[in-house]
């Protein structure tokens, strides 16, 4: 709980915080560089700048490359950045379990945070965060712990993400398409996107924007018992209205909501690996145990809902010589139904059934934000501020029940087990600053630090959540982490940097099938970064560096077979390291050529000695889920055909070297090293009013799984099953976009 000393402390620290703006204009001023129309400029330090001038690694796409790529979910942000990888499973509480330099969060536990924070016009999204990406203008990938100015689910990164703003001027719309459908032309799976959008001004000071979309997906996992792909279903809108009264006072609100529908468990796991004893009943039904598999047979319907959605209101004043920003946000989420793992084997002839009963899950988050910032043109340019977060999670019972055939058509409960009723609150306050000393015309030192209090409680239940818990746990944290740092101006357009940071992420109470939940302590990295950035070619961005980082605490989930139900245990490791080097070219080579590319070299291992979930010792062996080496790149070439008409093609691919899944020795859960490729070629009208365009996703059909499993059922090593998304198979399509 806060206390009269955690209220001084803070008081103490915000005090100092708001002196900065005196302190920094008693100085002499100095001048800064305004970024140019052509430069690209990021918000990673929580102000408008250039990308060059920022002394933290980034990987930046616009609104065009993630369109050309089809970046329409969070899931297929890994395509854009060598550092990041996302793994989304169904059931996961983190946020979008993404990864960035092979550090990241992958749990099933209620109420824990992730490590690479989901951010969208300056709001957290935590563990409610969006899904669909459209009407973006930027997403910038931040690497390394971000704390200071981002909080606490920042430890290894941030997903930073600028949707387009409202704009005053004019009436303008858009329509856009993708489309495709299951067996034809070669596609694996169906995908029909809709998108649109409409900005209406409503005063010479005030506009509004709102954008809908629908995405619907059949498959690629295919049901041979119905002759039926499973279907995931999505639509959702975003509003966003903008309104300056003054030409001090800026006004943004905005809400956001989407509503997917999953049936029969969607795209889950199937077999890919099985033992003699079941490969009899999986082939009664059409099903064959080999990578790429992804056909499962039941009779068996169900349907899951997922809910998510929030507001937000944000003003900024300029109160010379600083602004004053307030975000507050509410956001909240549910899911509901029969869950996506309702069925987990989906196989009606299999003799064993593992059955989990409905979910119900909400969560609901409330976010205030209060910072001063000065405009970046003094001796010391400074940001400081206030955080408050309540993020506060339910579950209703969850059964688990496993059942043995005993005799033909007759099954006897085995195993009854599961979860109770819980409830976990999360409460975080924090006060924050940062500075950036112009020491020399050429030299800026960096001084950062965040101060936070977290307090993390769970309630269990033996029924429903009302009366009297059953029982109690808590974990209550004060940290203070802190980032140092320089930069030195090469050349006009050539900057090195040096910086170290430590950073926080929140504990867990972990809460485990049939067992009592247990505290996971906070995970502390403290990385070091030394880096150079430049502008070449006229427009293009060289961001390259070298990092070192070392994990206090790292938050590992593991994940075993127990009487055919998959057990999923979080545990701290201490001693996890990250270290490497990456180089990320972006931006316009030339005015009709823009490219893309990049590398990263991040060896992420478990510790000296670490027992894997199969007795083997993988200590200094790759973490799960983090490929060491990983190459990206995307570009398109525009050609002139006509007065009118403009013709192009675009190109991406990705290569990453052998991804492991689990924390273990085992060779059939890991995935081989291979090339994913991607383009498409069509036509626009040279007032980019309206595009038409053939496109291809995974031309060569490589089969990466988004998950692998081994002991699935049982048998350990024996049976491996996997779980494959809709980028796991070749997709082919028309995609059309009308502007006005």
């Amino acid at each position: 709980m806060i206390t009269i000393k955690h209220a001084a402390m803070l008081s103490g620290v915000a005090l100092s915080a708001l002196s900065l703006p005196a302190m920094a204009q008693t100085a002499a001023p100095q001048a800064a560089d305004a970024p140019s129309p052509n430069e690209i400029v990021v918000t990673a330090q929580r102000r408008a700048e250039s990308v060059t001038k920022v002394p933290i690694s980034i990987t930046v796409a616009d609104g065009a490359q993630l369109e050309r790529q089809q970046v329409n979910t969070i899931n297929d942000l890994n395509r854009i950045a060598p550092s990041l990888e996302i793994q989304a499973a169904p059931g996961q509480n983190t946020g979008g379990g993404g990864a960035i330099r092979g550090i990241g969060t992958q749990t099933f536990s209620a109420g824990a945070v992730a490590s690479v924070g989901v951010v969208v016009d300056q709001v957290s999204q935590g563990n409610a965060n969006i899904s669909n990406l459209f009407d973006v203008a930027r997403v910038e990938v931040l690497k390394g712990p971000q704390g200071t100015l981002f909080g606490l689910t920042t430890s290894a990164g941030v997903i930073n993400i600028t949707t387009n703003k409202p704009e005053f001027d004019k009436i303008s719309g858009r329509v856009r398409t993708e489309l495709s459908n299951a067996g034809t032309a070669g596609s694996g799976s169906g995908n029909q996107v809709v998108q649109g959008v409409i900005n209406v001004p409503l005063a010479s000071n005030m506009a509004v924007r709102v954008s809908a979309f629908t995405n619907l997906l059949q498959g690629p996992d295919y049901n041979t018992a119905t002759s039926k792909y499973a279907r995931t279903d999505t639509w959702g809108l975003r509003g966003r209205l903008r309104w300056e009264p003054t030409d001090r006072l800026s006004v943004n609100i905005a809400g956001d909501y989407s509503d997917t529908r999953v049936a029969d468990g969607g795209n889950f796991i199937t077999f890919v690996k099985a033992a003699s004893g079941y490969v009899a009943n999986l082939a009664s039904c059409g099903v064959t145990a080999a990578e790429g598999n992804r056909n499962f047979c039941t009779t068996n319907h169900y349907v899951d809902h997922q809910y998510t959605g929030g507001g937000s209101l944000q003003l900024d004043y300029q109160a010379d010589p600083f602004t004053v920003t307030s975000v507050t946000s509410y956001r909240k989420s549910l899911e509901s139904g029969e869950g996506a793992a309702h069925d987990v084997f989906r196989i009606d002839p299999l003799s064993l059934h593992v059955i989990n009963q409905g979910v119900h899950r909400p969560l609901n988050l409330f976010t205030q934000e209060l910072r001063v910032a000065n405009s970046g043109s003094h001796l010391i340019d400074y940001t400081a501020g206030l955080f408050y977060s309540s993020q506060v999670q339910s579950r209703d019972s969850e059964a688990l029940t496993v059942n043995a055939e005993v005799a033909p058509n007759f099954y006897f409960p085995v195993v009854n087990s599961g979860t109770g009723a819980f409830h976990v609150s999360d409460t975080s306050m924090a006060l924050f600053a940062q500075t950036t000393i112009h020491a020399a015309e050429k030299l800026r030192l960096i001084a950062g630090g965040r101060y936070t209090w977290d307090g993390l409680k769970l309630d269990t239940f033996a029924g429903p959540i009302t009366g009297t818990a059953n029982s109690h746990a808590g974990l209550d944290v004060n940290n203070f982490s802190w980032k140092l740092g320089g930069q030195y101006d090469l050349a006009r357009k050539t900057m090195v940097y040096a910086t170290v940071a430590r950073g926080f992420k929140g504990g867990q109470i972990t809460t485990p099938v049939a067992a009592s939940p247990y505290v996971v302590q906070p995970e502390i990295p403290t990385s070091y970064e030394l880096g150079l950035k430049s502008t070449i070619l006229g427009g293009w961005v060289l961001d390259a560096d070298l990092f070192y980082e070392k994990i206090k605490n790292f938050q590992a989930q593991s994940c075993i077979t127990v009487n055919s139900a998959i057990s999923c245990t979080t545990s701290n490791i201490n001693g996890v390291k990250s270290r490497g080097a990456e180089i990320d070219l972006y931006g316009k080579v030339t005015k009709n050529l823009s490219l893309n590319t990049g590398f990263i070299w991040a060896k992420a291992t478990y510790p000296k000695g670490y027992i894997g979930t199969d007795g083997v010792n993988i200590g200094d062996t790759q973490l799960a889920y983090a490929p060491e080496y990983k190459f990206t790149l995307s570009g398109e070439y525009t050609h002139r055909l006509t007065d009118s008409v403009n013709g192009f093609f675009a190109a991406d691919t990705v290569w990453k070297s052998r991804v492991r899944y689990e924390a273990n020795a085992i060779s059939d859960s890991t995935f081989r090293p291979h090339w994913t490729v991607g383009g498409r070629v069509g036509v626009r009208t040279a007032n980019d009013r309206l595009t038409a365009a053939i496109f291809v996703r995974n031309l060569f059909n490589v089969h990466e799984p988004v998950l692998m499993q081994s002991g699935y059922p049982d048998s350990g090593s024996a049976n491996v099953g996997a779980l494959y998304g809709p980028q796991s198979f070749r997709t082919v399509g028309l995609s059309l976009d009308g502007k006005f």
